[in-house]
């Protein structure tokens, strides 16, 4: 198998040894600058879930041998693959659909995400769901917490009612090293590459589109 333009295996696992330290020293960087308070005691939560969200899908498309064209379903097998704690992971699929673009193209998520109203099957039952996006040290990353009856939001943030029945709690502490422990873990991605011939022919088609010779 060829692994070009790396010059032999082991080449190439020395670099992906290189690399993802860096990458991961910047990652833990930026997303730490995002929860440091600043003198007014405001965070850049959503900075920093973009962050989370952008390296996890990063490393999906790494996995899968494409950096683009790639999506939910190679996250979702990066994830069932490579996690330690991957029940906590039951509900990437709102967390994808529900963050990923509105936050990158509108910078901030909706305030009421209906599931009805997106073409992908996010599972029943129906749900409208708010969000709670926070640092929660030794909490789950990812908590759907479903109400018995609909709720309001404060009117304050709406121009009318706008009810909800399910809220999302993200906690980015847990997923920010649940992301780590995905690359360095025992079972890790990192372990991987270095044990599958085929795992590395994707990691190098990939980094030769990352960064071409």
């Amino acid at each position: 198998m060829s692994f070009q333009p790396f010059k032999s295996e082991k080449d190439l696992t020395q670099f992906a040894a290189r690399f993802f330290r860096d990458r991961v020293q910047s990652f833990r960087k930026d997303v730490g600058i995002c929860l440091t308070a600043k003198a007014d005691g405001h965070h850049a939560y959503f900075p920093a879930l973009i962050t989370c969200i952008g390296f996890l899908d990063f490393l999906s498309g790494l996995n899968a041998g494409k950096l683009e064209g790639h999506g939910l379903a190679e996250l979702k097998a990066y994830i069932s693959k490579f996690f330690y704690r991957k029940n906590d992971y039951a509900h990437s699929d709102i967390l994808y659909v529900m963050f990923r673009h509105k936050i990158a193209h509108l910078a901030y998520p909706y305030l009421v995400f209906d599931t009805a109203t997106k073409p992908r099957d996010l599972g029943s039952p129906r749900r409208r769901i708010t969000w709670t996006v926070g640092i929660y040290r030794g909490k789950k990353p990812l908590e759907l917490i479903d109400y018995p009856t609909p709720r309001t939001l404060v009117r304050s943030v709406t121009p009318w009612p706008v009810s909800y029945d399910a809220r999302m709690v993200v906690g980015l502490t847990t997923l920010r090293a649940d992301i780590v422990g995905s690359i360095y873990g025992p079972s890790g991605y990192l372990s991987h590459l270095r044990a599958d011939a085929d795992a590395r022919g994707r990691f190098a088609r990939c980094i030769k589109d990352y960064a071409p010779p």
